[in-house]
């Protein structure tokens, strides 16, 4: 488990550090829009394709031995951030190769972490994405304030990956398959009819409406932060911060409650306050007001999230924990495209707004959750 939390740091901690910069790293600038817009596109179009033939490797060999192989290969792509060069396709090579090596990474520290002993895995689930997604948090703080030469913070990254590497690629340890070999094919003809499942397509939509949102807030909050709350670059940051911290706090205490609860019944209890969180930052203009109810968006959407990786995982999970995620995570990323795609534009056209259209697509997602494992019961 320590090892899949570690990864999960490493891949968080440079995908943090990598993004904010690559219009520096490339030399790029605003008429370089569409250029860079590939190289962002590639790494998503990378890990969606990595992810589920990554699970089916999970599968079959276990997940430690993949988890090496991935750092290898995130190892190499920060490396190539660091050669100097003008050409966009240069660094949509090596943003390919970070999202091909994350999307290894995900399925298989999924299943490392539900195949650890013990009975508590909503614990060491919840556990593992907030240490292991917490890079996410500190990658753009380092960025910023580790000086002004952009490779300087991408070679601190990649410094502490090859140490990560090096730990896994010496330590011994068994790499135990966690099923009985099958054949690709059969594997993915089993994987193929849980993405058809109306039970599967349900429990995943509360995960999908997560990532649907914060993409888009990502892209969202600093410009209500400073246009409407009146927030200065300082103000914009702390709230990116806490909700880091918010994210993490919140998704370790709904794994652990998840071990209690049946996760239908916490996601229930949650819904409520998540979606009157999105009404009250829609309808407060005051700072106060909106980090009262962004804060219960933050609080309600975090347990939701590991409460519903664990249903998926007690559900449909079996002995194919890692392609399970891997079918999982390519459909749900899809929502990483399309939530900024719609959200920044209704943003742009209704303002606050958004935050209402954001409660009323969350009230769909989470009917079809219930309405879709209802019925396959």
């Amino acid at each position: 488990m320590l090892l899949a939390i570690i990864s999960l740091f490493v891949v968080s901690l440079g995908y943090g550090v990598v993004v904010p910069l690559l219009p520096l790293l490339a030399g790029a600038g605003v008429g370089d829009a569409a250029s860079l817009s590939v190289v962002y596109a590639a790494y998503a179009a990378a890990k969606l394709v990595a992810q589920v033939p990554g699970g089916v490797w999970v599968d079959r060999v276990g997940p430690r031995l993949v988890l090496r192989v991935a750092l290898v290969l995130f190892c190499l792509s920060l490396a190539g951030f660091l050669v100097p060069s003008t050409t966009p396709l240069w660094f949509a090579v090596w943003r390919a190769l970070e999202g091909a090596a994350t999307g290894l990474v995900y399925p298989a520290a999924f299943a490392a972490v539900l195949l650890g002993p013990g009975k508590k895995s909503g614990a060491r689930l919840g556990t593992a994405v907030a240490l292991g997604t917490s890079g996410m948090l500190l990658g753009p703080v380092l960025g910023g304030f580790i000086g002004e030469d952009p490779r300087l913070p991408v070679t601190v990254a990649l410094g502490l990956a090859v140490v990560v590497t090096l730990v896994a690629l010496l330590a011994r340890a068994p790499t135990v398959a966690a099923v009985t070999p099958r054949s690709v094919g059969g594997e993915l003809t089993q994987l193929w009819a849980l993405a058809r499942n109306p039970a599967f397509v349900g429990t995943m939509l509360p995960v999908a409406f997560n990532k649907f949102t914060y993409s888009a807030l990502q892209a969202i909050l600093p410009l209500h932060a400073a246009h409407t709350l009146q927030l200065g670059t300082r103000g914009i940051t702390t709230i990116f911060a806490l909700t880091g911290v918010g994210f993490g706090v919140m998704q370790v205490l709904g794994g652990a409650l998840a071990d209690r609860i049946a996760p239908r019944l916490l996601v229930a209890a949650c819904s409520p306050v998540l979606l009157l969180g999105l009404a009250g930052a829609w309808l407060f203009t005051s700072v106060e007001g909106f980090a009262l109810g962004y804060g219960a968006y933050i609080a309600a959407s975090s347990i939701i999230f590991t409460a519903t990786l664990q249903h998926a995982a007690q559900q449909h999970g079996q002995d194919r924990y890692g392609g399970m995620y891997g079918v999982l995570g390519t459909l749900t990323d899809v929502m990483t495209v399309v939530g900024p795609l719609v959200l920044v534009n209704i943003y742009g056209a209704v303002g606050q707004g958004v935050f209402g259209a954001m409660a009323l697509l969350g009230l769909v997602f989470l009917l079809g959750f219930f309405v879709l494992g209802r019925a396959a019961r």
